[in-house]
């Protein structure tokens, strides 16, 4: 009689056997070849948020790393991604963060008018690793720094104040290296993508105590003032300073060059485009905190006719000594300066330069202090393990269970400023910053003043 498909005689065929064997280990196959590369039918596999991984590596399409990407002379289109007729603006740089309380990702610094109509587009991003393997993630407006709000803007020195800056984030689940670059796309498969963007990471052995950042974009300062001001906070303990750049003159980036190749000093091209009040300072600031998260403990956010300013020691060294007696500065994002206005009625200082009688550095100068302070400006100074986020005057976002500052006492340190339209009030005669003399006047003639 003629066999059945479960008849006893054909189960026991060896033929059979060897055949379902063959078919299962086929099955098998096909199956990890298409969960390797989330492909089937030639569809996606919408499995989670990074659901893209392409089995073949991504070309490498940028002209410089990530460390000199923006740096001086950088071209235009390094600098910034313009996007719904400029009413956002995307920092063509991310950042790499992997401290522990805000968790592994890649920030993304973002300005967006928040007059214009879709103000918070949806964004996803191709992440490259250093292996050639790519991922699609969901972008997350993570924290806003925004400006007053007034429905009707003031006409601002250099813009309006519509824009605030946005922090995006993409969070990194699944590894702890740095990408190489990412790339956005209002695609959820990460199609069409924008420029890409290299990403940010300062992996030095150990951190420097304190670095230095000018708060925004600087224009029309003179190469003299620029000197003095990172003599300045070199003497007091800066080991690292960063420079925005909206307009100078090529020449004042000459006189810098020495400091840019010492290691001291970078100066990067801001160069916004769009009319933003002060170019986008709170951009500034937050790219202020993500490129020295790594590299430094401590970092002083202020402008360029700034700078903290410690009375009862020369650095500033001695004087997180001294709040380390009064209080427990780890409990702290940072510290709080309040503003101590200055100005210049008459030089009553007997400092001069060996080779030029004509200048003299503006805190050198302005000898005249206001009899109280500014309380309208106070100045952060940003613990690198606490702080989120950076702004001109606040820490707006911090780590949870951190206190927000500690206000340093006026007889520890003051923020000096140095204000072109000085402040009203009663002033009167001080001349504290001739203990720096001996310090920088030697320094200040090496670099500039002086040359033969």
């Amino acid at each position: 009689p003629s066999l059945s498909f479960g008849s006893e005689e054909m189960v026991k065929s060896r033929f059979f056997r060897l055949a379902c064997a063959f078919c299962c280990v086929g099955l098998l196959l096909i199956a990890v070849i298409l969960l390797q590369t989330n492909r089937l039918g030639g569809m996606e596999m919408n499995l989670s948020l990074d659901r893209v991984q392409l089995a073949h590596p991504a070309p490498v399409f940028l002209d410089h790393p990530a460390p000199v990407f923006l740096a001086h002379p950088a071209p235009q289109e390094n600098l910034w991604i313009e996007l719904y007729n400029k009413n956002t603006l995307i920092r063509r740089t991310a950042y790499f963060d992997n401290r522990s309380f805000t968790g592994t990702s890649v920030v993304i610094i973002v300005e967006q008018n928040k007059t214009a109509p879709n103000i918070q587009p949806k964004f996803f991003g191709k992440v490259v690793m250093s292996n050639g393997m790519t991922y699609c993630h969901e972008v997350e407006y993570w924290k806003k720094i925004a400006p007053r709000f007034n429905p009707h803007p003031k006409p601002y020195r250099h813009g309006p104040d519509t824009y605030y800056c946005n922090l995006l984030r993409i969070k990194l689940t699944k590894f702890s290296e740095p990408p190489l670059y990412i790339a956005l796309s209002q695609n959820e498969f990460c199609d069409d993508l924008l420029p890409p963007m290299p990403v940010f990471y300062d992996n030095r052995r150990k951190r420097e105590k304190f670095a230095v950042c000018i708060q925004k974009g600087i224009f029309g300062i003179p190469a003299e003032t620029l000197i003095s001001f990172v003599e300045l906070n070199k003497a007091l303990g800066a080991s690292f300073i960063t420079i925005w750049i909206q307009t100078i003159e090529e020449s004042v980036y000459n006189a810098m060059i020495p400091y840019v190749e010492s290691g001291l000093v970078e100066m990067l091209d801001w160069k916004v485009t769009t009319p933003i009040r002060n170019y986008g300072t709170h951009a500034a600031c937050n790219e202020c905190v993500y490129r020295n998260i790594h590299r430094a403990e401590y970092v002083a956010l202020h402008d360029i006719d700034e700078v903290f300013i410690p009375y009862k020691h020369d650095d500033w060294f001695g004087m997180l000594d001294d709040l380390g007696k009064i209080t427990k500065i780890t409990d702290y994002a940072g510290f709080r300066f309040e503003s101590l206005p200055w100005r210049d009625k008459g030089n009553h200082s007997t400092i001069k330069l060996k080779c030029n009688s004509t200048f003299l550095p503006y805190y050198f100068k302005n000898t005249y202090r206001l009899k109280g302070f500014d309380k309208q400006r106070p100045k952060m100074m940003l613990s690198m393990d606490r702080a989120i986020a950076g702004h001109n005057h606040i820490i707006p976002y911090y780590k949870k269970g951190a206190k927000q500052c500690f206000h340093v006492p006026h007889d520890i340190g003051m923020s000096h400023h140095y204000r072109v339209t000085p402040v009203d009030g009663e002033y009167v005669v001080n001349n504290t910053m001739e203990r720096f003399v001996d310090k920088i006047i030697p320094s200040l003639e090496k670099h500039l003043m002086c040359k033969q």
